[in-house]
This record gives structure tokens, sequence and C-alpha cells, in this order.
């Protein structure tokens, strides 16, 4: 995934709401930084998701952890392989939500509600019964309990865990920067196996060295070059999981200059040599079997 703006597309007719399932097969690897207009939330229902980023902030999460993303916020995750993971991501429209919340616009979610236990786990029930609902085969009325489901769950995030500011919260959902990144984050997305530094970005694009970082710096928190990094090492994870290819083949493939700076760039990523991070994955994969 990559850090732009993310359209989703909501296909389903009556229930307005996209969801995602995510399992141990997916559990290893890199979201890299992106944003969306859509409000998101992220229920761990087993298992745990290492290191999930919004707005520069890290949180780890766990069974039972939910996590708001408002709309626009830069979010990602790095995690390695985790056999029970059980995890559902619920993305809302901007445009649905405003039309349910009065002056939205000026409303903002915790990014970990706490608090109450009994209001938690009531929201917990929710997403729970959501979760299953999706895992499993369609059953009649399955929409209309989609639909119940999703009114009460913005229900509960409204009563216990929307505060209001003083100023437009929700406007950034179009601002400069964010739409400025778009067709850098494409470029490095589609160049990543090329010679890249901040010089040669800044000329590509018509700036100087100094704004281009600012730019990044302001918008995701990261460098210039820690992003391409970041875009080269995903790429580099998948290779390393779904091939044969040796570390020091990968490392070109994917950009790096020499195999030494592909394992320190990964290592500072997964907290493990890319080799010993490789076996483990293998071992726990056959485990399975």
């Amino acid at each position: 995934m990559v850090f732009e703006h993310e359209f989703i597309e909501y296909t389903h007719e009556l229930i307005p709401v996209n969801w995602i399932v995510h399992g141990a097969d997916h559990s290893a690897g890199t979201v890299l930084p992106h944003w969306h207009t859509s409000f998101e939330i992220s229920y761990t229902y087993s298992g745990k998701i290492e290191n999930y980023t919004i707005n520069n902030v890290t949180y780890q999460t766990e069974p039972g952890t939910i996590l708001f993303i408002n709309s626009a916020e830069v979010h990602g995750a790095v995690s390695s392989y985790c056999a029970d993971l059980e995890a559902l991501t619920i993305q809302i429209p901007y445009e649905f939500l405003s039309k349910l919340i009065p002056d939205f616009e000026y409303m903002r979610f915790d990014h970990l509600p706490s608090g109450n236990l009994a209001q938690l786990n009531q929201l917990r029930e929710v997403l729970s019964q959501f979760y299953h609902l999706v895992r499993r085969e369609p059953e009649e009325f399955l929409e209309l309990q989609l639909i119940r489901l999703t009114y009460e769950l913005i229900y509960l995030m409204a009563k216990d865990w929307m505060h209001r500011e003083k100023m437009p919260i929700n406007s950034n959902v179009y601002q400069q920067h964010l739409g400025q990144m778009q067709p850098i984050i494409s470029f490095i997305q589609n160049n990543y196996q090329q010679e890249l530094s901040v010089g040669i970005l800044a000329d590509h694009f018509h700036m100087s060295t100094n704004y281009l970082s600012k730019l990044f710096k302001k918008s995701l928190g990261l460098s210039v070059m820690k992003y391409v990094q970041l875009v080269r090492i995903n790429r580099g994870q998948e290779l390393l999981l779904h091939s044969e290819k040796p570390i020091h083949v990968i490392s070109d493939i994917v950009g790096f200059p020499n195999e030494k700076s592909f394992r320190r760039t990964f290592e500072d990523v997964f907290q493990q040599t890319p080799k010993k991070y490789q076996l483990d994955y293998r071992k726990k994969q056959n485990g399975r079997k």
C-alpha cells in the first residue's frame, strides 16, 4: 500500500462501509504509510500487530485492541509473522459520517479508545459480531445484520469517544501537502529500483531539496530517503519470503547499493537479520501445515 490518497471503493449496494479481514498469511510485512478520506477502525480480534503508526505515534496491538484513524491521517504498520492473527479493518466514508453527525468537520476520535471498561467491551462485542459475520458463509439477512451493526458501531463511537475541537480538524482531508505528495510517492513506487536521492527527486519535481525534505517531514514524519528505504525494504521482504533468490540478489533488485545496506535497513525495520526472519517465517509456515 502506497503513501498516497487511497481511493476506497464501496462496492456493496446496501452496506455503507468497506471491510477487510486480516489473517496469519498476510501478517508479516509492512503496510507503507498512506491516507484516505474515510474514517477507519482497526480491531485486533486475536494475535498482535507489532508496530501500527498513526500520525507518527506508534501502537502495539493485542487481542481486543481498537484503533481509530480519523480522515486523512497518515497510518501504516510493520509486523512479523503472527500465526494466530485475526484482525478486522472497517472503513466508513467521510461523507456518510458527515450526514449522520452534525458538524462532523469539528469532531475528532482518540486513536486508542480507553476509559470505561463496560463501554469498551460493548464496542468490542459489536466489532466481534461484525468480524464473525463477514468471515463465515453468507446467511439469510446478512445485509440487515451488518447494517444494524454499522449504525450501532457509529452510535457507540460518537456517544463515548468523539470530541469536539475549536477548529475544523477534518478539513485537512484535501489539504495541500498531501495532494503534493501523491505524484512524488507514485514516482518513488515506480522507480525504487533506480538510483534515487533527495537531489534527483527535487530536480524531477522542480523543487528545492530543502522544500522537498520539509514537505516529507511535515506530511509523513519521515525523511525522503527513509521513505525510499521503506519502499525498497517492503519489496525486499516480499522477495525474501516468497522467492528462492539469495539476499545479495534481492538487495540489488530492490535498489540498495549493496547487501550490507540492505541488511542494516532490514534489521532497523524488522529487528532481525534477513536470514533469521526468513527462517522463522518458513518454520512457522511449516508448523501450520
